[in-house]
């Protein structure tokens, strides 16, 4: 990799709103303090995000600016939130004055655009990432200024102001999702490994509808495979997951550590997946929604999955990262309004009754999965760094 040498090492993050925002920042925040342990990293989100939660906890410096969401409507608030957009991009101009970054690296969400708008103009070579099908429309404006744009999903050029700078590296995930050994994973949930095993959640607060039409499946799953069955509902509908439980007829007890097993021992119930890299590890088939982190970690591992768009998320994008893992021939896709226990048992049904649906799925999925997404990006921002071009 040519270029100049990098001898001042600070990198300026800025992303949030989401976990679909933060979480790829903070991998490329760690992978750059990998390659240079002295390098000063700043992350910059909104006030009011996951990111001034979670980025101080990884041992980043975090700076506040003020931003929120535009409506799609003119109102009162749309003028609002156009004044605190000025507000921000103000503040974000004095913190790349301050900290003079070599390169800024933006990830989408609302906070990330006047920061990356700031270092654009002046001068601060701008790179951004991308996660989903369809970019939103913070990277979108922004494509026009990034001297690289890092995408998950290659049929996502067509959206961008300038293609011919982007860039092919997928989504970074964390590491533990690779590492995560199918037998020890199997044996911390209390599972066999060597018995095909389902897992359904609905994000971290869970989906009602997906645990209504989980549960109410499982009687007839249970009783037809040889198979285990998990479930994350969310902490504040573990409750009314084991009552509905009950009322479909599945004998099982809250144990000690506050989950539900049935007496056979073959299904689970718990509030929260606190080791996702595990339970994807021992995981045949995933039932979940559709954001983008989730589909670059089960693609990454190779994990078949009915995949539920959440109905009302931007420009639909959940579908379309749904639909651009169905048309890989890596999951298959149940709209929510369709969703119920029927046509879910159907569907698990019928893959765990033809092993070689399964293993032709995941063998898909793997074909899309890019597990050193991180370093791809971090290349990219190093070339931006040295002043050397990432090409498509």
């Amino acid at each position: 990799m040519k270029g100049k040498k990098i001898t001042r090492k600070r990198f300026l993050l800025a992303g949030g709103g989401t976990g679909g925002h933060i979480y790829p920042a903070l991998s490329i925040g760690r992978e750059l303090l990998a390659r240079f342990p002295d390098a000063e990293i700043l992350f910059v989100g909104g006030r009011r995000g996951l990111e001034g939660d979670l980025v101080p906890k990884v041992g980043f410096e975090f700076r506040a600016i003020t931003v929120s969401g535009f409506e799609r409507k003119l109102s009162l608030d749309t003028v609002a939130t156009a004044g605190r957009a000025v507000a921000g991009l103000f503040q974000s101009i004095a913190i790349v004055r301050k900290f003079r970054p070599n390169v800024a690296v933006g990830t989408g969400g609302y906070a990330s655009g006047p920061v990356m708008l700031a270092a654009a103009m002046m001068g601060v070579p701008v790179v951004i990432h991308e996660q989903n099908v369809v970019p939103g429309a913070t990277n979108r404006l922004l494509s026009r200024w990034a001297k690289t744009v890092a995408l998950s999903w290659d049929e996502s050029k067509k959206y961008l102001a300038r293609p011919e700078r982007s860039v092919l590296t997928g989504n970074p995930i964390r590491p533990e999702i690779m590492t995560a050994e199918r037998e020890e994973s199997a044996a911390s949930f209390g599972l066999d490994p060597r018995h095909p095993t389902v897992l359904a959640f609905g994000g971290s607060q869970g989906a009602r509808k997906i645990n209504t039409a989980f549960i109410g499946a499982l009687p007839s799953l249970a009783a037809q495979h040889k198979a285990q069955f998990m479930l994350a509902t969310g902490s504040d509908k573990f409750e009314e997951s084991m009552d509905l439980a009950a009322r479909v007829g599945l004998r099982a007890t809250i144990s000690s550590d506050g989950i539900g097993r049935s007496d056979s021992g073959d299904i689970i119930i718990m509030p929260y997946i606190y080791n996702m890299p595990q339970a994807l590890a021992c995981a045949d088939l995933v039932i979940c929604r559709a954001g983008a982190i989730t589909i670059a970690e089960l693609a990454a591992r190779g994990v078949p999955a009915l995949l539920i768009p959440h109905p009302h998320v931007p420009d639909n994008v959940q579908e379309k990262n749904a639909r651009a893992m169905e048309a890989r021939g890596a999951a298959r896709v149940i709209l929510d309004g369709d969703l119920d226990p029927a046509v879910l048992e159907s569907e698990i049904g019928s893959l765990l009754s033809r092993a070689s649906a399964l293993r032709d799925m995941a063998e898909a999925a793997r074909g899309v999965g890019q597990p050193d997404a991180v370093r791809k990006v971090a290349d990219c921002v190093v070339r931006a760094a040295q002043g050397v071009s990432s090409k498509a």
